[in-house]
C-alpha cells in the first residue's frame, strides 16, 4: 500500500509514534500493514483495548500489551494532544519522509519513527560531528581530558555529540559551550525533563550556542534503564567517529562504541594504566575490537582526518601545521590499525575490488568492509565504480 505524506499523515505519524509502548518496530509494522499512520488511528478510534488488540495483531510480529493498546486508543481519541505539548515546549519533530531528517538515522534498522528536538535543526547536518562519551563517574583526569578533546574538536570546526549525562558527557558538552562551539545532546527521555537537573544551565548554553537536544521519545516520556542503550545508537550513527574518554568494563559508553563499530564508524579510546578500573573498558575496546588508542590531541586530529581542514582559533581561522598537512605514506600507514593498514598497503599496489581485498589481505569480510569505510572517511581511499584506489597520503611512492 502507498503511504501519502501530507500534513494530516505527518501529524498522525507523530501521534502514533508518541503513543507509549509502540516503539519503532511496532510502528513500522503497523504503518506498513495499514498503509499509513492515519489509517491506523482511524482503524482503532472509538474501540476498546481488546478490539484494538484483535485488529492490530495480524500486522505485528508479536503481541500488543493491553497497556499499549490503551495508549493507542487515547492517541486516536485525542490526536492533537502531543502536538499541543510540543508547542508548549517549543519541540520540533522530523520524520524519515522529510528532507531535514538526518540521513544517517536511516542506517538504523528500524530507524526512529520520529526525531524530536529543540534548538537548531541545521546543526544535525554539520559536515563534522564527533561523539565524545564516557563514564558517569569520571576521575578528575578523565573529566579534564574530555574538556581538552572537546575544545580541540571545536578548533577543528567539529560539532561535539554526546548524551548529556553527568560525567564525561557533561564535561564534553560544557567545554564545547565554553569554547563557543556547537554540540548535540542526544537524550534518553522526553524534552519535558531533558537530562539531569544539574544540567539545566548547560542545556540553556547548548541551545544559545546553536546546538540541539534530540531524542526519539515523545515530550513527556520518562527515561528508563532501557532507553539509554537505545539512545546510544543514535549518538554513534549521528557521528563520523566516537571517542571514548574513560569507561569501566560495564560503562554504557562501551555500548555506544560497539554501535559505532557495527555502523562502520571509527572508534578511538583513551588508554589508561593496566589494572585501573576507571579505564578497563577502554583497554578492552583497544584489545578486543578495531578501536584504536587516543594517544594525543595532535594525533587525534590526524587520526580523524581533520588535518586538512582549517581550524578555528578564537575569531580567526588558520591551517594546521605543515607537518600535519604533508604526511608521508609511511607515517600515514603507521597511524592505522592492523586491518586498515593491511587494506591500505594492498591499495597502494593498485586498484582492488572489495572481494579482491578480502582475498589478498586474508581479513574477514566484515573487517575488510569496516577498514574500507574508515579509509574512505579519512579521505585515504576513493571509490571508482566497483574498485577502490588509494588517496591522500597513500598516493605517495608505492612499495616495490
Amino acid at each position: 500500500m502507498t503511504i501519502g505524506f501530507g500534513a494530516a499523515e505527518r501529524d498522525a505519524w507523530i501521534t502514533l509514534a508518541a503513543a507509549d509502548g509502540i516503539g519503532e518496530l511496532r510502528f513500522h509494522q503497523l504503518v506498513a500493514g495499514f498503509g499509513g499512520a492515519l489509517a491506523v488511528l482511524e482503524a482503532v478510534r472509538g474501540r476498546s483495548a481488546e478490539q484494538i488488540q484483535a485488529s492490530l495483531r495480524p500486522f505485528l510480529h508479536g503481541t500488543l500489551p493491553k497497556r499499549t493498546a490503551d495508549r493507542v486508543a487515547e492517541a486516536a481519541a485525542d490526536p492533537g494532544r502531543v502536538h499541543e505539548r510540543m508547542a508548549e515546549l517549543d519541540v520540533w519533530a522530523l520524520t524519515p519522509m522529510e528532507a531535514a531528517y538526518p540521513p544517517e538515522l536511516r542506517e538504523l534498522d528500524p530507524p526512529p519513527a520520529v526525531l524530536f528536538g529543540v534548538g537548531s535543526t541545521e546543526v544535525l547536518a554539520a559536515d563534522r560531528r564527533i561523539a565524545v562519551v564516557g563514564t558517569r563517574r569520571p576521575t578528575l583526569a578523565g573529566r579534564a581530558l574530555a574538556a581538552r578533546v572537546a575544545r580541540r574538536l571545536v578548533d577543528c570546526d567539529c560539532v561535539v555529540v554526546s548524551g548529556l549525562a553527568i560525567g564525561i558527557d557533561g564535561a564534553a558538552h560544557a567545554a564545547t559551550v565554553e569554547a563557543d562551539g556547537r554540540t548535540i545532546a542526544v537524550i534518553g527521555g522526553g524534552h519535558a525533563n531533558p537530562g539531569p537537573r544539574a544540567h539545566r544551565k548547560l542545556v540553556d548554553g547548548i541551545l544559545e550556542g546553536g546546538g540541539a537536544l534530540v531524542g526519539e521519545l515523545a515530550p513527556d516520556a520518562t527515561a528508563s534503564k532501557g532507553t539509554f542503550p537505545r539512545r546510544n545508537r543514535i549518538i554513534s550513527v549521528l557521528s563520523q567517529a566516537t571517542l571514548v574518554i574513560e569507561a569501566p568494563v560495564r560503562s554504557g559508553a562501551l555500548i555506544t562504541a560497539r554501535h559505532a563499530l557495527e555502523q562502520g564508524r571509527e572508534v578511538l579510546a583513551a588508554p589508561g594504566r593496566p589494572g585501573d578500573p576507571a579505564t578497563a573498558g577502554c583497554l578492552a575496546l583497544i584489545r578486543e575490537t578495531p578501536a584504536r588508542p587516543l594517544i594525543g590531541l595532535d594525533e587525534l586530529v590526524v587520526d580523524l582526518g581533520l588535518d586538512r581542514a582549517a581550524v578555528r582559533v578564537g575569531a580567526e581561522t588558520r591551517p594546521l601545521g605543515a607537518a600535519s598537512l604533508a604526511l608521508s605514506a609511511e607515517t600515514a600507514l603507521s597511524l592505522l590499525g592492523p586491518a586498515e593498514r593491511a587494506v591500505a598497503e594492498r591499495l597502494r599496489q593498485g586498484p582492488a575490488t572489495a572481494d579482491a581485498l578480502i582475498v589478498d589481505t586474508g581479513l574477514p569480510p566484515a573487517v575488510t568492509s569496516g577498514a574500507i569505510t574508515l579509509l574512505l572517511l579519512r579521505g585515504w581511499a576513493q571509490a571508482l565504480g566497483p574498485a577502490y584506489l588509494p588517496a591522500g597520503p597513500l598516493l605517495g611512492t608505492s612499495p616495490t
